[in-house]
């Protein structure tokens, strides 16, 4: 690729022997999965989706440069770097287009995600870590300082167990909805839960959370109140579709 593999420029296109040898130039796995996420983010959905499939296919052989490619595909896809709606976006064009390796990919990447929200993790930093089951138990507690602690745990059956605990409050569910560090699977257990999908402050925490997925995001649109809606239809940060079903919620002859 000559002296400008490693620099920060985008290729002008996301050709994928171009993409892996700019990446194999690239002295670490974390600046890789930056700079893919970097390209991956200004493309278009389907050439997104197409990268990645081919990143995927070649980089399953085992041969130069394309197995750099998918390894830093799989970090990008196992970190928070792309944001949900770009995810979901690639994952729409891949299913409309058959693309089943890119399909395949971001399906890892979650599986990856739930192994390690399962894996031991202390309930106080210093103390020993407990396993999944241990703090499955835990969230049925009546301790306030236990249950608080674990407001933060990655897994989703842990939370599933918190929101049905009657001594969790509405201001300790709002702390889970508005985590960025809230699964994708975390947050559609509030959106379908009886008692707290009631509460319109966490709808609007849900639809403000960019890991909220979009889908979901979409049904809320018609429980939001006007003034909820008009605050929330200039919100820059929500992806685009999100803002455009609220304003024709604000303008119906839109």
């Amino acid at each position: 690729m000559g002296a400008d593999a490693a620099d920060g420029t985008h290729p002008a296109t996301l050709d994928p022997l171009a993409i892996a040898s700019r990446l194999g130039a690239l002295p670490d796995r974390t600046m890789r999965a930056a700079r893919l996420a970097g390209w991956i983010i200004d493309a278009e959905p389907g050439d997104a989706a197409w990268l990645l499939d081919v990143l995927a296919t070649a980089g399953r052989s085992g041969g130069p440069p394309f197995f750099v490619g998918l390894l830093a595909a799989v970090d990008m896809l196992g970190s928070d770097r792309l944001p949900y709606a770009t995810r979901a976006a690639i994952h729409g064009a891949a299913v409309a287009r058959g693309l089943e390796a890119c399909r395949e990919l971001l399906f890892v990447a979650d599986a990856q995600g739930d192994v390690k929200a399962g894996a031991p993790r202390p309930l106080v930093p210093g103390t020993r870590p407990l396993t999944l089951g241990e703090r499955k138990s835990l969230a049925r507690s009546w301790r306030r300082d236990v249950l608080q602690r674990l407001l933060t745990d990655p897994h989703a059956d842990v939370v599933a167990l918190l929101l049905a605990n009657p001594h969790i409050t509405e201001d300790d569910v709002l702390r889970i909805a508005t985590a960025r560090r809230s699964s994708a699977e975390v947050l559609g257990l509030l959106h379908r839960s009886p008692r707290w999908s009631l509460s319109a402050r966490v709808r609007v925490a849900l639809v403000r959370n960019p890991r909220f997925p979009l889908p979901m995001a979409l049904q809320l649109v018609g429980l939001l109140d006007a003034v909820e809606i008009r605050e929330l239809a200039h919100d820059a940060r929500l992806p685009p579709a999100l803002r455009a079903a609220m304003q024709r919620r604000v303008q119906p002859g839109m």
